[in-house]
């Protein structure tokens, strides 16, 4: 299974929301990220950017 860390508007340590990610559902206001312990991370007005699956990693964009 593929566990993903995710970042926002960046690839900088500070810009990591949620690690061990395992599910993503966007909706229209948030992206909704759950971890591979089943909790859940809510990041409003954001989209997918990027997904690299080598890297296992997901990016985040934010629009205001």
């Amino acid at each position: 299974m593929c566990e993903f860390t995710v970042y926002v508007d960046g690839h900088e340590d500070e810009n990591i929301v949620a690690q061990r990610v395992i599910k993503t559902i966007v909706k229209p206001e948030y992206v909704n990220l759950m971890t591979a312990e089943g909790k859940s991370v809510k990041v409003p007005n954001a989209y997918i950017a990027k997904v690299d699956t080598i890297m296992t990693e997901l990016h985040l964009k934010t629009v205001a």
